[in-house]
């Protein structure tokens, strides 16, 4: 890696690696007034699913004595798609030696090879996160040019039973491994109109979601209208044992503004609270033009932090 200060050395991210990356990435989160949820087995299906090659798409950084310290990786838009995104970060007591611009300007050259390789695709971007109170993290990426392009609430709920009938007509059950592929075509039709969708292959969004080893399928909700899956909500474990995570909350167009995701969500909060969990939490786009806002304020939950995605020109 280029412009590494001394005596720091790196390397591609190995099998065996994930503990101590989701260790950073919990302590830069925790650093930004935000919450320490990251699990090992997220860490590794995220990588797996959206890390075409961890060797030329990934750089672990590391102290002599062989201490993680920071961390970056590239991923490649999917097929069809067209967003760079780039994760990573420095942990809180290393900053300030030139770690993170120097990750960084590895990552943003990284997402232009890709770019290039590509053909130069004219409506391609490259993005990355973090918690608004990330300053030094903010000042990074405006070094290098970014912008703010979207904000988004990280919420939380109380866990506990305000349950209620489901919506006349349709049919609620948790999640059985026989919908697998009937849930990934409802989420690819019921994302398709929301800001930054990109559509992945089905072995690679399973791969993350209902497949991984942090899913809850006890926790998570199918809604259906017959033989027709219109709304689900689906839900994994958290590094806090008080806390499960919604990670994906999705209801088919036809069927929008008729209750079906909160009720959903009223149901997965009375599951949470009897399987002794405290809280749930979720992350959404603060201009979803579903209003999804407005709909999981009215089940309970409160904005606990607000994140930034920063978009930069290749």
């Amino acid at each position: 890696m280029a412009d590494l200060p001394e005596p720091f050395t790196s390397r591609p991210y190995r099998a065996g690696d994930a503990a101590a990356l989701t260790a950073l990435y919990n302590a830069v989160e925790v650093h930004a007034g935000g919450h320490a949820g990251y699990v090992d087995d997220e860490t590794e299906a995220v990588i797996a699913a959206t890390i075409v090659d961890v060797e030329t798409d990934s750089r672990l950084v590391f102290s002599p004595d062989g201490e993680l310290v920071a961390a970056g990786a590239v991923a490649a838009p999917p097929t069809g798609g067209y967003r760079i995104d780039a994760y990573g970060g420095v942990m809180p007591q290393w900053r300030g030696r030139g770690l993170g611009r120097a990750v960084f300007d590895w990552q943003i050259g990284r997402a232009r090879e890709i770019y290039q390789a590509a053909g130069s695709p004219t409506d391609w971007i490259f993005e990355t996160g973090t918690i608004v109170g990330d300053d030094s993290a903010i000042r990074l990426y405006e070094r290098f040019g970014g912008a703010p392009s979207r904000y988004f609430f990280e919420m939380v709920a109380p866990a506990k039973d305000n349950s209620r009938p489901a919506p006349e007509g349709l049919r609620v059950q948790p999640y059985q491994p026989a919908f697998e592929r009937t849930l990934y075509d409802a989420h690819m039709e019921a994302f398709s109109d929301h800001w930054g969708f990109q559509k992945r292959e089905f072995d690679k969004w399973v791969g993350f979601t209902v497949r991984s080893d942090v899913f809850r399928p006890d926790l998570s909700r199918l809604a259906f209208d017959g033989d027709e899956l219109v709304a689900y909500v689906l839900t994994y474990n958290d590094a806090d044992p008080e806390r499960v995570y919604v990670g994906q909350v999705g209801t088919r167009r036809p069927w929008r503004r008729r209750g079906h995701a909160g009720a959903l969500l009223a149901d997965v909060l009375a599951g949470a609270a009897a399987s002794g969990k405290g809280f749930v939490y979720l992350s959404v786009d603060a201009d979803s033009p579903t209003g999804a806002v407005g709909l999981y304020e009215g089940a309970g939950f409160a904005t606990e932090t607000t994140s930034v995605d920063y978009r930069f020109a290749l």
